[in-house]
């Protein structure tokens, strides 16, 4: 499993970082109500099964394994930002009125021949 960050999921790393937060990793999969939404935590130990399958702004991105199970090889998923949502989240990023969200990446369009 890869996954890719967009340009506003990074700057929203950045200004958690710059606020003070330290020790930040992001999980995918650990929310009992948002299953497999991206998790940004400060001084927060993944579970024993944990793989790393991306970097965002120096910050891991770690899932379980069933998870990057899922998407083998250079398959993944991209980690974006949903800005102006209403939501409850322990995720740090909810903070700045947003939720980090996970996206299938776009596929290149094939011409009609």
């Amino acid at each position: 499993m890869n996954v890719t960050v967009t340009r506003e999921a990074t700057d929203i790393v950045r200004r958690v970082r710059s606020d003070g937060r330290e020790n930040l990793i992001m999980v995918l999969g650990t929310g009992c109500c948002d299953s497999t939404s991206p998790f940004l935590y400060d001084n927060y130990l993944p579970e024993p099964d944990s793989q790393p399958v991306g970097v965002i702004d120096g910050v891991q991105i770690v899932a379980p394994k069933w998870l990057a199970e899922l998407y083998p090889g250079g398959e993944g998923l991209v980690v974006d930002v949903d800005a102006g949502v209403l939501n409850d989240s322990f995720s740090l990023e909810s903070e700045y009125d947003c939720r980090f969200t996970l996206r299938v990446p776009e596929r290149p369009s094939r011409s009609a021949e």
